[in-house]
């Protein structure tokens, strides 16, 4: 088992200390045979899978495929973290957030943007908000193929930044404000049908806990400086839209003041781990 452990890279150690953490707690809140407690044995044994493929014989191949368990177990375990979540935890922490933001921030950000409010500004950030997952498909799979030691830093930061804040999500799971504090808004979000066409698939794109961290801001802004240092081209055309991200996140009423904040301090993690691991892996050619 030590061996097992020494021969993981730091993403697969964030991530499976979100996936470890979480069995342990659905071991003691539902026990060892139910359904979502054995999806997450199956995502441990997955994960351990992929570091025993790799293990005396490192091919291009092998590790594409040990890289490649991460995008599955973030979709698969994104949407099942909506029934995980209330065996786990007693309730939503929306008051705690809102009370954050007041004390780091004078009160909400996103009620102080109401004056912003007009229809063109909604239907842009509409927009930005769901270019993400474009950008993210783009993304993975592009480093996935890429040089391989560019693959394997580029995933280490960012199923780092993801295995951190699948974490936050578990722990301090919320709703936003749009839903939470539906009534301290007194301006309606209205555009055209980007803004309506958001509206009716965001409540099937989130799991009901995905508010701490952004993880909107945090990837976006680690994707974005990842390709300033190694897809420039790829940098300018997404630079205005993921500025719009991080915008639209507050404007929008999805996150608070404090999601966002810690969004771009975890950026900035999976940024140094990228750097981190681009120049250990130079190092070993």
């Amino acid at each position: 088992m030590m061996q097992l452990w020494r021969s993981t890279r730091i993403h697969e150690r964030f991530f499976g200390a979100f996936i470890l953490l979480t069995l342990l707690r659905l071991l003691w809140a539902v026990g060892p045979f139910s359904p979502h407690t054995l999806v997450y044995m199956g995502s441990a044994a997955l994960m351990a899978g992929g570091v025993l493929l790799t293990r005396g014989r490192e091919t291009s191949c092998r590790w594409r495929l040990r890289l490649a368990i991460y995008p599955i177990l973030m979709d698969a375990l994104f949407p099942h973290m909506r029934w995980v979540s209330p065996l786990i935890n007693e309730g939503r922490k929306d008051a705690l957030l809102w009370e954050l933001d007041r004390r780091l921030f004078g009160g909400s950000l996103s009620v102080r943007l109401e004056p912003m409010i007009q229809p063109v500004l909604t239907e842009f950030l509409s927009f930005c908000y769901m270019l993400f997952m474009v950008y993210l498909a783009v993304c993975i799979l592009d480093y996935l193929f890429s040089d391989l030691p560019l693959a394997r830093a580029f995933y280490a930061g960012m199923f780092s930044v993801y295995g951190i804040g699948y974490i936050g999500y578990t722990l301090v799971p919320a709703l936003g404000p749009y839903l939470a504090f539906a009534g301290e808004f007194s301006v309606p979000l209205e555009g055209y049908w980007m803004t309506d066409f958001l509206a009716a698939c965001y409540p099937y794109g989130t799991n009901g806990t995905d508010v701490f961290p952004s993880l909107h801001c945090a990837v976006s802004a680690y994707m974005l400086f990842s390709d300033w240092a190694w897809r420039r081209k790829r940098f300018w055309l997404f630079l205005i839209p993921c500025v719009g991200i991080g915008f639209s996140t507050i404007y929008m009423r999805y996150h608070y003041g404090a999601d966002v904040l810690a969004g771009f301090v975890l950026a900035a993690l999976g940024l140094l781990i990228e750097r981190r691991e681009a120049r250990a892996l130079r190092a070993e050619r």
